[in-house]
């Protein structure tokens, strides 16, 4: 069974803040996350790619305990997969001083959160795509709930999504689209309204495996 088919029918995660610290203390990122383009596209991926970073910012509402991840909707005239559901995040600037500081910078550019609103958790292995990036996703907790101030020229609006809702494979579905002269697959899961595919939702997937191997 691959490793798409066993998380599909796995079970779900239910976690806590100190669980996800504990899970990505084990140093995960050291695997890459598995891209199911990759075993489509077997000559079409680049060697030399550009490194690239995103946040998942995940708040615990104090009223029930249940925690929450932050999601952006792009802005519709974006060139660039304009209206897609995607983490705060975006390239590594030579003068960034670090991977870890590209998600904190691209987080307050985007949605205006500063970096002293998050405790670093961890991070997980990087997630390359066929555009030429390997995104590095970084783990935080939001520590305090600030007033969120959006960049109307990246940002629709912001979702928040349960985090166990997110790491409950039933929730998801793998699909495959036809590409000249070949298909590509990818992760799609819907909640409320809203559609997270392709690049997220493969990093959600990422995310669910490293926990998966770090908890049991």
């Amino acid at each position: 069974m691959s490793d798409i088919e066993q998380f599909l029918n796995a079970p779900p995660i239910d976690i806590s803040l100190d669980e996800i610290r504990a899970a990505l203390d084990k140093a995960p990122y050291e695997q890459q996350i598995h891209n199911p383009d990759t075993d489509m596209f077997l000559n079409g991926y680049k060697a030399d790619y550009r490194s690239a970073a995103i946040l998942i910012p995940i708040w615990q509402d104090p009223q029930d305990g249940e925690l929450y991840t932050l999601l952006t909707q792009r802005a519709l005239h974006m060139r660039n997969h304009p209206g897609q559901i995607a983490f705060p995040g975006g390239k590594h600037d030579p003068e960034d001083a670090s991977i870890q500081y590209t998600a904190l910078r691209e987080t307050l550019e985007e949605v205006g959160l500063s970096p002293d609103c998050f405790d670093l958790l961890g991070e997980l292995g990087e997630y390359c795509t066929l555009s030429g990036y390997c995104i590095r996703p970084i783990i935080a907790e939001m520590t305090r709930k600030s007033e969120l101030s959006l960049c109307e020229d990246e940002v629709k609006c912001v979702h928040w999504v349960p985090l166990r809702y997110l790491l409950t494979p039933q929730n998801y579905r793998f699909k495959k689209r036809k590409l000249d002269p070949m298909s590509n697959g990818y992760f799609e899961v819907e909640y409320e309204g809203i559609r997270i595919w392709g690049v997220t939702a493969g990093i959600l997937f990422g995310f669910y495996q490293t926990l998966a191997r770090h908890i049991r």
